[in-house]
C-alpha cells in the first residue's frame, strides 16, 4: 500500500492564504470530455491533443523547524514535532447536502456514525454528509467498472488512471475536464490545490487535459540500503567507485557465508528493484527513451541493456544472489524480511519502509552488530548514474462530469479536495491524517501526537481518510530514527539530481492496458532466464522479438504517435 501522506512540508509566519473570489458562475464553467453514456458536455476528447494550461504553483507555507533543501525535488524534512498549528481553510467547503466518494479501503471497514467519532467530526468539518463507497484495492477496478456502467457516478472518485477501466472512463467523458477551471491563477481559489507541484500536473495530464487532482509523488521514492557491517567484514570500508569494484565487494560478502551467527547473502530476490539498481549503474536510462534519431525505444532495446544483463549474470554466477532469488521475487515480503532479519545485504525500499516501518532500526535490533545504511550505487565507469524519476503522481481524485455541470457544486467539490490536501502543520492535515484528539491521539510532552491504543478507533480513521489526494510530499523522521537523518539526506540529495523523467509520462495509451500483462510475462521469463544462466546472453534478441510481439510494438506505436502530435 502506498498512501504517501507520511511525509510533509513547511511554514514561517502561518499567514493564511486568501481565497480569490470567482467572478460569477461562468468562471467555474468546465470543459467536459466528449460524453459517452457517462456524462454530459461537448468538449474535446482525452485523446485530442491540446496545449496544457498549467495551474499556478504556490509553495506550501513554511513550518518552523523544517529542513528545506536547495535541491529541486527534495521534499522538506521534519525531525521534531510541530509546535504550532494553523488553519488552512477558512470555512467548511460544503453548504450542507452530501458528498459521495469512491475510494480505496486498505483495511477493515469503519464503524458507522455515531460510534465512529472520526466520521462525525469529518462531516462537521466538511459542512455536510460524507457518503463514501469503500472498496478493497484488489477488487477496486472491477467495482469501478460496475459503478461506471450503472451510470450512478459518485461526486469524487480515486482513479488509478493507468488502468484500462479508468482510461476508458476518462475518454468516455465520465469525469470532468478541469483544465480551464484550474488553469493559471484560477487554481488560487483553492490554495491547497495550488501546492501541487508542476511536475505532478504535467505527468497526470492526458494529452494536455486535466481530469483530476493528482496524488503527488516525490521525484524518487526508492532508496537502496546496504549492510555496512557486511561490507566491513568483507574488507571494504567505503563503497567502491565503479561496477567492477562493486562486484568484487558483493562477491566477498557472499563468500562470508555467515555473519553474526546468521547465513548472509548479497541480494535476496531478483526482482524489479534489484534490476533497476544495475540499470542505474550502467546508465541504461528510462523505460521509454528517444534514440539518437528521435525514435522511441524501450530500455530493453538499448545497446547498454546487454551489459546490464551480463553484469547481473556475473553477480549470479559469483553467488551474490540467493539460490532461490527468482522464486523469492514473487513471494511477497519474504525478501524484505531476509534483509530485516539480517540474512541479506542489499534491499531497496521507500522512505516509509525504512523509517515508517522501522526497517533500519529493525536490522540493528534483530541482529546485534548489524548496521544498515542507504547508499548511492556506483556507475560502471565511476561517473554519474542515471535514475528514472517517478511518474510524479499515483492516481488522482476525479470529479463526476454530471456533478460538475453545476458551477457552484463544482466549486464545493474542489473545496473538499482542497481540504484533504491541507499542508503540514495545519489543523486540517492533523485531523485528516491523525484523527480526533482524545479519540485517536493525545498530545505528548513535546507537542508530539501520541496515538491512542484503540484499534477500532484507528481503523475507523484509516478506513475513511484515504480519499486519494494528500498533502505535498515531505519526510517526517521520528526521534528513534534521527541517527539516520544525515545519511538519508545525503543519499536523497545525490540521487534526485541524477533522476530523469520518462518521455512518455502523461501520454494516453490504450495498448498498455491491453498488452501490459503479456509484456511483463515475457520480461520476467527472459530476464530471469538470462540472469540465472538458464538462457545464454545471446537470447537477448529473442527476448526483444518476443516482447515486441507481445505488445511492445503496439505500445510503442501509440506512444510515438502521441509524441509526434506534440512536436
Amino acid at each position: 500500500m502506498s498512501t504517501h501522506p507520511s511525509v510533509r512540508t513547511i511554514t514561517p509566519d502561518f499567514a493564511r492564504r486568501t481565497f480569490l473570489g470567482l467572478s460569477g458562475a461562468s468562471a467555474l464553467a468546465v470543459t467536459l470530455a466528449a460524453c459517452g453514456e457517462g456524462g454530459g458536455g461537448g468538449g474535446p476528447q482525452a485523446r485530442e491533443e491540446v496545449e496544457l494550461a498549467l495551474p499556478t504553483y504556490a509553495a506550501p507555507p513554511e513550518v518552523p523547524g523544517g529542513i528545506v533543501s536547495d535541491v529541486e525535488g527534495m521534499p522538506v524534512m521534519f525531525t521534531e514535532p510541530f509546535q504550532e498549528y494553523f488553519d488552512s481553510v477558512e470555512a467548511p467547503p460544503l453548504s450542507g447536502g452530501e458528498v459521495s466518494t469512491f475510494q480505496v479501503l486498505w483495511g477493515a471497514p469503519p464503524r458507522d456514525k455515531p460510534d465512529n467519532e472520526y466520521w462525525v467530526e469529518l462531516e462537521e468539518r466538511l459542512g455536510g454528509t460524507f457518503a463514501p463507497t469503500l472498496v478493497a484495492f484488489d477488487t477496486y477496478n472491477e467495482k469501478m467498472a460496475t459503478t461506471i456502467a450503472s451510470g450512478d457516478i459518485p461526486d469524487l472518485l480515486f482513479v488509478q488512471d493507468s488502468n484500462a477501466v479508468a482510461a476508458k472512463a476518462i475518454d468516455d467523458g465520465v469525469f470532468a475536464d478541469l483544465s480551464e477551471v484550474l488553469a493559471g491563477d484560477n487554481i488560487l481559489e483553492w490554495p491547497n490545490l495550488a501546492n501541487v507541484g508542476t511536475n505532478a500536473w504535467k505527468a497526470s495530464a492526458k494529452n494536455g487535459h486535466i481530469f483530476g487532482v493528482p496524488n503527488e509523488d516525490p521525484y524518487i521514492s526508492q532508496f537502496p540500503a546496504i549492510r555496512w557491517d557486511a561490507m566491513e567484514a568483507a574488507g571494504f570500508d567505503e563503497m567502491p567507485e565503479d561496477a567492477e569494484g562493486f562486484l568484487e565487494m558483493m562477491t566477498a560478502i557472499a563468500e562470508l557465508g555467515e555473519l553474526h551467527g546468521k547465513p548472509i547473502y548479497g541480494i535476496g530476490a531478483f526482482e524489479g528493484r534489484a534490476q533497476a539498481m544495475v540499470e542505474q549503474m550502467f546508465r541504461a536510462g528510462t523505460t521509454w527513451q528517444l534514440d539518437g534519431d528521435g525514435n522511441l525505444i524501450n530500455i530493453i532495446e538499448t545497446d547498454v541493456y546487454e551489459q546490464v544483463l551480463d553484469f547481473q549474470n556475473r553477480m549470479w554466477q559469483a553467488g551474490v544472489y540467493h539460490p532461490d532469488a527468482l522464486a523469492l521475487a514473487s513471494q511477497g515480503n519474504q525478501a524484505a524480511e531476509m534483509f530485516t532479519n539480517g540474512q541479506s545485504c542489499i534491499w531497496t525500499d521507500a522512505f516509509q519502509g525504512f523509517f515508517g516501518s522501522q526497517i533500519l532500526n529493525d536490522v540493528a535490533e534483530l541482529t546485534p552488530g548489524a548496521e544498515a545504511r542507504l547508499f548511492v550505487p556506483p556507475a560502471f565507469d565511476s561517473g554519474d548514474i542515471v535514475v528514472q524519476r517517478n511518474d510524479g503522481y499515483w492516481g488522482m481524485v476525479a470529479i463526476s462530469a454530471k456533478a460538475a455541470e453545476d458551477p457552484e457544486r463544482l466549486k464545493e467539490l474542489l473545496g473538499v479536495i482542497n481540504y484533504w490536501r491541507a499542508p503540514d502543520a495545519s489543523t486540517e492535515a492533523r485531523f485528516i491524517h491523525s484523527g480526533v484528539e482524545g479519540w485517536n491521539w493525545d498530545l505528548g510532552d513535546n507537542n508530539e501526537l501520541v496515538g491512542i491504543d484503540d484499534p477500532a478507533a484507528q481503523a475507523d480513521r484509516a478506513a475513511l481518510q484515504w480519499l486519494g489526494a494528500f498533502k505535498s510530499p515531505s519526510y517526517t523522521i521520528a526521534e528513534n530514527n534521527l541517527p539516520y537523518v544525515d545519511n538519508f539526506r545525503e543519499v536523497a540529495e545525490t540521487l534526485i539530481p541524477l533522476s530523469v523523467p520518462n518521455v512518455t509520462v502523461g501520454l494516453y495509451n490504450e495498448a498498455v492496458g491491453a498488452n501490459g500483462a503479456a509484456m511483463s510475462e515475457v520480461d520476467t521469463d527472459y530476464r530471469g532466464g538470462i540472469v540465472s544462466g538458464r538462457m545464454p546472453l545471446s537470447a537477448l534478441e529473442d527476448y526483444r522479438e518476443a516482447w515486441r510481439a507481445a505488445g511492445g510494438d503496439a505500445v510503442r506505436d501509440e506512444y510515438q504517435a502521441a509524441l509526434d502530435a506534440q512536436a
